[in-house]
């Protein structure tokens, strides 16, 4: 387990959850979860290597043995207080950082809820359920570095915690929430008032451009059913990374998140990520949405993620074709074309330099 105090507590009458404490994840499945579906986390606990595609594929959601909520805390190799949070159902993660406290929950997004969070000192996985003002119940630590265990709750507090940064009591306040870090994609419903003007639009291969300042996104599925791997993604744009080209347009390489959509508008709340390109298409008939799909690279993976357009999105892949949920997002590999409609496609390609590009 990464450095740090990791806790249980019980609630007569609260919901339970079947936890796994691993080397670099806390995973709570709703009880009683799948006996296969706890030894494969057991299994995996021992595992210091293990990565997140692979850790939440153990978590399935089809036919066989779903689990309909569960919450699922991870550690990226030499973390400590960056933490990667998932969630379905009715499963939320409570983080606390120095600048006060937030809830993370799945908000109906389907199959799960993925996002990163920075300078995490605390954190709970509980049911959404929980009254955020509850006081805490005297937590029992848990002792070994592997456990498995019910609870109503788990708590992790960072090594070395510094003194001045407290474990909010009641542990979550309504009035200390944080603005969200990242544009959570596919909510559609605004969160903030402030509107980011665009920048002077610009012609890119039959679209137009533009860079207002705004946040990012979280990452869903990719097409074979296992997640993306989630990265920071500050720091200077990569110039060979994947490209896009919309119908028989040129290649864009892309560098920053790209919103594509009749009348793309930025997220209406700023924040610190990297500055989103909006790209507009032509629509005569009006199928596709103002803001319909956004391409994102997460870590060296580009990620799509359908806006709750009204048409929706057609994936075209090489092993078959299927429409995306309102709001899902999927990784996507070379080849791959998004059917926006309105013979609006596009066709992701390889990165620049790449042996066949």
């Amino acid at each position: 387990m990464v450095s740090g105090a990791v806790s249980s507590s019980a609630s007569a009458g609260a919901p339970a959850w079947d936890v796994i404490v691993g080397d670099r994840f806390i995973a709570a499945v709703a009880a009683p979860a799948p006996q296969g579906v706890l030894d494969a986390l057991s299994d995996a606990a021992s595992d210091d290597r293990l990565a997140l595609e692979a850790l939440v594929g153990l978590l399935p959601s089809g036919r066989v043995d779903p689990v309909a909520s569960f919450g699922l805390v991870w550690w990226a190799e030499g973390a400590t207080t960056s933490v990667t949070a998932v969630v379905r159902g009715d499963a939320v993660v409570d983080l606390a950082s120095p600048g006060g406290s937030r809830r993370f929950d799945a908000r109906g997004i389907r199959p799960w809820h993925l996002a990163d969070f920075d300078d995490v000192v605390a954190l709970r996985i509980t049911d959404a359920a929980t009254p955020l003002g509850r006081e805490p119940t005297a937590g029992e630590p848990v002792v070994p570095r592997r456990a498995s265990l019910r609870a109503s709750s788990v708590e992790w507090t960072a090594a070395g915690r510094p003194a001045d940064v407290p474990v909010p009591t009641p542990w979550l306040d309504a009035d200390t929430l944080l603005a969200p870090r990242q544009h959570e994609a596919g909510l559609g419903a605004p969160v903030a008032d402030t509107v980011i003007t665009p920048r002077q639009a610009a012609r890119v291969s039959g679209a137009t451009a533009s860079s207002p300042t705004g946040p990012g996104a979280a990452t869903e599925e990719s097409p074979s059913g296992s997640p993306a791997t989630p990265a920071d993604v500050a720091g200077e744009p990569a110039q060979n990374g994947p490209r896009f080209r919309i119908g028989a347009g040129q290649p864009v390489t892309i560098t920053a998140p790209v919103l594509i959509g009749r009348k793309p508008l930025p997220p209406r709340i700023a924040g610190s990520d990297m500055q989103p390109e909006l790209l507009t298409v032509e629509s005569p008939a009006a199928i596709v949405s103002g803001t319909h799909l956004e391409l994102r690279l997460i870590g060296t993976r580009l990620v799509a993620t359908d806006l709750h357009s009204t048409n929706g999105t057609v994936l075209r892949t090489m092993s078959g074709t299927r429409r995306l949920r309102a709001g899902e997002s999927v990784v996507v590999l070379p080849g791959t074309r998004l059917d926006l409609g309105d013979d609006t496609i596009i066709e992701i390609l390889l990165a620049q330099g790449s042996p066949g590009a």
